[in-house]
């Protein structure tokens, strides 16, 4: 990946807020500061909207402005500018490789708040936990679903029921799903 020198020529005074943020958030605090950054579509749209305040060139993948005091210093430019300006210094411009495609058919996430006493926060939970699909929430143990919980400071959810209910959903048994579900208040059974 190339990268971009990026020096700061004129000053943002008198430029809208947005504009001052945005040379800012490219590294440039001084007048006449440089920094190199790498070359991306974001760095470019960055100095796009800055472009009547900088000035930008191409250099060398290893190129790097020697830094003291963790700032780049305005004096050091001219050492990069002579080692770009040697032709077999600057990088060629890459070709990305194809990315290899996966045939294997990705597994589809369940929607989990089916279940009754999950809510879309604990669903995005145990999704993260590894229990995206119905099959794999049915073969959860409920004393690892509790820790689970614990850990997340949701106490209060119950998740004795949810491997049952979760079998069934992966069985497509929806009609017996829905009559234990009118058994349970908060995926919890009335007796509790």
């Amino acid at each position: 990946m190339s990268k971009l020198l990026i020096t700061y020529t004129k000053s943002s005074i008198g430029y809208s807020r947005t504009q001052k943020a945005t040379v800012r958030s490219l590294g440039l605090g001084k007048l006449n500061s440089s920094v190199i950054h790498d070359d991306s579509p974001a760095i470019r749209g960055m100095v796009f909207a800055v472009r009547h305040l900088v000035t930008v060139q191409e250099v060398a993948d290893d190129a790097q402005l020697p830094v003291r005091n963790a700032t780049v210093r305005p004096k050091v430019i001219d050492t990069v500018l002579q080692t770009t300006a040697n032709p077999a210094a600057v990088a060629e411009p890459s070709v990305p490789a194809t990315p290899a495609v996966d045939t294997a058919e990705p597994e589809v996430a369940d929607d989990l708040t089916k279940i009754e006493g999950v809510g879309p926060k604990i669903a995005d939970l145990l999704a993260g936990a590894g229990y995206a699909t119905y099959a794999d929430l049915g073969q959860a143990d409920v004393a690892t679903l509790r820790a689970l919980l614990a850990d997340a400071k949701l106490p209060m959810a119950k998740p004795d029921t949810w491997p049952e209910q979760a079998q069934l959903a992966a069985a497509g048994d929806w009609e017996a799903l829905e009559l234990l579900q009118q058994r349970l208040v908060a995926g919890r059974s009335e007796s509790e």
